[in-house]
């Protein structure tokens, strides 16, 4: 996996966006990095659930849902896609996910 771009943006645990080619050719854009604590991990892309009239749901804490669009077949192949961006964004950019 090669590290195409990254992306910082700060909002609660969310360090930034990176986007990734795969060695089978895909490319994946928007993949979120979290960080909380000592754990960092890496999210596929998901989008916002609608309502009816085209408003964004929420949760009872008022966060938006989302649905995801992609998902790996097992728990284990998340891990490992998840810990390899993650490893991706810390070699090209050394702090970029140290918690602010």
């Amino acid at each position: 996996m090669v590290l195409r771009k990254w992306r910082p943006m700060r909002r609660n645990t969310l360090c930034g966006f990176v986007d990734v080619g795969l060695p089978n050719g895909l490319h994946m854009d928007d993949i979120a990095v979290h960080v909380r604590g000592d754990r960092a991990w890496a999210s596929l892309p998901a989008r916002p659930m609608l309502d009816e009239d085209g408003q964004a749901l929420r949760d009872d804490r008022g966060k938006i849902r989302y649905a995801e669009t992609l998902c790996w077949r097992s728990r284990d192949l998340a891990d490992q896609f998840s810990a390899a961006a993650v490893e991706l964004v810390r070699r090209a950019n050394p702090g970029a996910l140290d918690e602010a």
